[in-house]
């Protein structure tokens, strides 16, 4: 089994709340849908696709939203290989700090 030095366990939780805390407050809001859960996306995809309800569009959409932030930080951690860390964070910052300044219109 790997170890992991104390400070990217510490990371590592942050993160996972983080993540959480951001779901959480994402399917309050979005009507039961997720934004870093995308296994519960998928499931509300197939049952919009079954009942043909339109309800599919936002889950599909969710989870090209989260594919393509997939992409965008794997391209960034390749650009910046060095720094990657700090430049995956630091997107995902800013991105979150864009995200709230946007729901706060």
């Amino acid at each position: 089994m790997q170890s992991y030095a104390p400070r990217f366990i510490a990371l590592a939780v942050a993160l996972a709340a983080l993540a959480g805390f951001v779901d959480a407050i994402a399917f309050t809001r979005l009507g039961g849908y997720f934004v870093s859960f995308m296994s519960g996306n998928s499931t509300r995809l197939g049952v919009g696709i079954g009942l043909a309800d339109g309800t599919a569009l936002l889950a599909a959409a969710l989870i090209l939203a989260f594919v393509a932030g997939v992409m965008v930080a794997t391209i960034i951690a390749r650009h910046f290989a060095a720094r990657r860390k700090v430049a995956v964070l630091s997107a995902v910052t800013v991105t979150l700090a864009l995200a709230a300044a946007l729901w706060m219109l």
